[in-house]
């Protein structure tokens, strides 16, 4: 608590004026964060020309959300019983959103079908989990986007690899 008053710029007792606890402001950091992670990837969803693109940008999105948390605040999190039901509420419903835009990727023509499923799957797991993007100075935008671009190559179909480089192109 110390620390989260000290970078907003306020006492500690100010910050208890608003939160009791360090359980109550953990669920409204995330009661907060986590619908605007899914309203984002949602957007993304129907914003972009084909899933593929979609994908990219959802998962981009995805670490830039991830990275925004302390390693502190995620230790502390874990200890929390209704934290970790909604959070895996919210997990549930960007798997669901992923595996849609991969079926889509796939029957598309977009992504290879074997073993695109579960690698996209293990990826994104590992994403929630990766302690290294923990700081969003270690993972900047560029970066972020580089990953998931080798990572979607290496699935990626003839058509699949075609959108890949158009978006590298436009994103460099």
């Amino acid at each position: 608590m110390e620390d989260i008053a000290a970078s907003l710029k306020i006492s500690k007792k100010t910050l208890y004026e608003f939160f009791k606890s360090k359980k109550e402001l953990l669920l409204a950091s995330m009661e907060y964060k986590f619908p605007q992670l899914l309203q984002k990837n949602s957007k993304v969803v129907r914003c972009m020309p084909n899933p593929l693109t979609a994908m990219v940008f959802c998962a981009v999105e995805n670490i830039r959300f991830w990275s925004s948390f302390s390693d502190a605040f995620v230790q502390q999190a874990k200890s929390v019983a209704e934290l970790n039901e909604f959070s895996g509420q919210i997990k549930a419903e960007l798997d669901e959103l992923m595996n849609t835009m991969l079926s889509r990727c796939v029957s598309g023509g977009y992504l290879k079908e074997e073993d695109s499923k579960r690698l996209v799957s293990v990826f994104m797991d590992n994403l929630r989990n990766f302690n290294e993007l923990k700081n969003p100075d270690v993972f900047p935008s560029q970066l972020c986007f580089n990953i998931v671009i080798t990572i979607l190559g290496g699935l990626c179909t003839q058509r699949g690899k075609k959108v890949l480089d158009e978006l590298k192109d436009n994103y460099n």
